[in-house]
């Protein structure tokens, strides 16, 4: 080969060479300045985050839910695709002094003895009551605990539940006949085991549905002042009627004032302190029957509000918005006693059976993925064009029911109590690059926070209410 041929061939390779290595530095210092670009954003808006609502608590955590189940016979009836439900109108009239005699609070006495383990003189239920039909409750024992509670009704049809009267509300008693009114308290203080009776409030609801399965929970505080301080209602601990924590008592005795063609139940409730269920003890009277399930499903939901980083002053949590719902099965066993009919064996589960994820807005236009458990969704293959915002009222109002798609999580994996969802955002601009981001820990800036399905998003550019971020 002649030497001008070498000469030509070797500058070329010099140049292959340069021209390869100036290609890696391109790539190089495109992908860290995308990175430095994402570090960036993040800053500001962590800077930008405490202007706005202040210094963290170092132990404030970013799950404000409250991950109250929500209970059915069926399958999928409370999932989070299911919360579209129309709210019906139910009547609720309370009559002020049902009077409860004392051979009524005597039966009551000799079947939950105080401080002993009462669970076997009742079953857990639910009601079914006829359509049209008006049901009454009336609280006639309260028992003396610290704790502090609310009756709440469920009825199958109704996407609101309803709140009967929390504890010490108009109930008091009478040690002899004539003597004043003695209220009971909201704390320690109860109604006398010895009292000659009791006075209490008779709450009548109307206008049931046709679909009209009922149960009723307490929900529970630590103490009066623990419920006074609870500002975003995510403090409480939910006891059910279906989850053995509320005995219908077996053989009941029917007090007189009760009308004769309706049917009367005592129902004991436990707050678990001690499992003798007469923290609460209440008389349901109407046209119902009591039955046992078989079947529960019990569901919780969270609504997971998710800031993208399209740009580091804006504070609505509105760029993702998605619901997620697991839901688990609890199987009842019975057999049938001599004496008792129908009791409890045992039970089997609960064990999940779904989990499925409902996008209810989309506010940001840059491209994300949800990443749940091992499972995925991303807004560019599902919804077009990905990069407009999508119900968050840019345009038109807020849909607060509204589905924009919805996936399940196939390998139901996804962990409500350490909230293992992230979002992989591909930013533009000067937000460029790719961002994860996890669900925080407690004491971090979130751009994730977890809340319950009842609490809405924020239209565009309108903040989070800073007592979201600042109530313990």
């Amino acid at each position: 080969m002649k030497l001008r041929n070498l000469l030509v061939l070797g500058s070329m390779a010099v140049m292959g060479a340069a021209f390869m290595s100036c290609s890696k530095d391109v790539a190089f210092d495109s992908e860290g300045l995308a990175k430095e670009a994402a570090k960036k954003a993040r800053s500001e808006f962590e800077v930008n985050f405490v202007k706005k609502y202040g210094a963290v608590d170092p132990n404030k955590s970013w799950d404000l839910s409250s991950m109250q189940p929500k209970y059915s016979f069926t399958p999928g009836e409370n999932s989070a695709r299911a919360l579209t439900r129309t709210a019906e109108s139910i009547t609720q009239t309370t009559t002020p002094g049902f009077k409860v005699e004392g051979d009524i609070l005597d039966w009551c006495f000799r079947e939950l003895p105080a401080g002993r383990n009462n669970f076997l003189k009742g079953d857990p239920f639910y009601m079914t009551v006829v359509a049209g039909e008006p049901l009454t409750i009336v609280p006639i024992f309260q028992g003396n605990a610290s704790k502090y509670w609310q009756l709440w009704m469920h009825v199958d049809g109704i996407e609101d539940d309803i709140l009967i009267w929390g504890k010490g509300e108009k109930l008091g008693y009478r040690m002899n006949d004539g003597d004043e009114l003695t209220l009971a308290g909201t704390g320690q203080s109860g109604i006398a085991r010895d009292a000659f009776e009791v006075e209490a409030p008779a709450v009548t609801f109307g206008g049931l549905p046709v679909k009209n399965d009922v149960y009723f929970y307490l929900k529970t505080w630590t103490n009066y002042s623990e419920y006074e301080g609870d500002k975003l209602g995510n403090k409480a601990t939910v006891y059910s009627s279906l989850k053995e924590k509320m005995l219908a008592l077996n053989n009941c005795k029917k007090p007189s004032n009760v009308p004769e063609n309706q049917n009367a139940c005592i129902i004991g409730c436990e707050d678990a302190t001690d499992n003798d269920y007469e923290d609460l003890v209440f008389l349901v009277y109407g046209k119902f029957s009591i039955n046992e399930p078989e079947e529960v499903f019990a569901t919780i939901t969270k609504r997971y509000m998710v800031e993208d980083l399209g740009s580091t002053d804006d504070f609505d949590f509105n760029d993702i918005v998605v619901d997620v719902s697991q839901t688990e099965k609890t199987t009842y066993y019975y057999v049938i006693d001599p004496e008792k009919g129908k009791t409890l064996a045992n039970t089997e589960g609960p064990v999940v059976v779904s989990q499925e994820a409902v996008v209810r807005a989309a506010g940001g236009i840059l491209d994300f993925t949800i990443n749940i458990g091992s499972s995925s969704w991303t807004k560019s293959e599902h919804l077009t064009p990905f990069d407009q915002m999508m119900n968050t009222g840019i345009d038109k109002a807020i849909d607060y029911n509204a589905v924009l798609d919805q996936f399940n999580i196939e390998n139901k994996d996804w962990n409500p109590e350490s909230n293992n969802i992230s979002i992989t955002v591909d930013g533009r601009g000067g937000n460029a690059g790719v961002q994860v981001i996890p669900f925080p820990k407690e004491g971090e800036i979130p751009m994730i926070i977890a809340v319950d399905p009842t609490w809405n998003w924020m239209s565009e550019r309108q903040s989070v209410p800073a007592d979201w971020f600042t109530t313990k």
